[in-house]
């Protein structure tokens, strides 16, 4: 049995969790980043999510989603400058985009 107060999330991805929606969705990253790429932002918003429990019922539809929405509004490809965590004031880490990277491929094999 679960005890009674047994966190619902292991700790290390509730930070992980929390790190990624301290994002104020403010456009420093888009603005550093030579491409304009809004992968930082994006994938800040997607790796919110897709760490807690509440993001698991549109998890792949998200993923899918907003990589669409990005796409369809032109924004640029990340190109690993780091420009935009560096420019970052919340600290967002450019891991972040890693997870958005994983997330997408996962939902893309998963509707396949």
């Amino acid at each position: 049995a679960v005890p009674r107060h047994a966190p619902l999330l292991p700790h290390h991805l509730a930070e992980k969790a929390m790190d990624a929606a301290a994002c104020i969705g403010c456009g420093a990253c888009v603005a550093a980043c030579p491409n304009a790429s809004a992968m930082l932002f994006v994938a800040a918003k997607v790796s919110q999510y897709a760490l807690l429990p509440q993001g698991q019922p549109e998890r792949e539809k998200r993923a899918l989603a907003m990589r669409a929405a990005m796409d369809a509004e032109g924004f640029g490809h990340c190109a690993n400058e780091y420009e935009c965590e560096a420019a970052c004031p919340k600290e967002i880490k450019i891991s972040n985009i890693a997870r958005l990277n994983r997330e997408y491929l996962r939902a893309t094999l998963v509707s396949e």
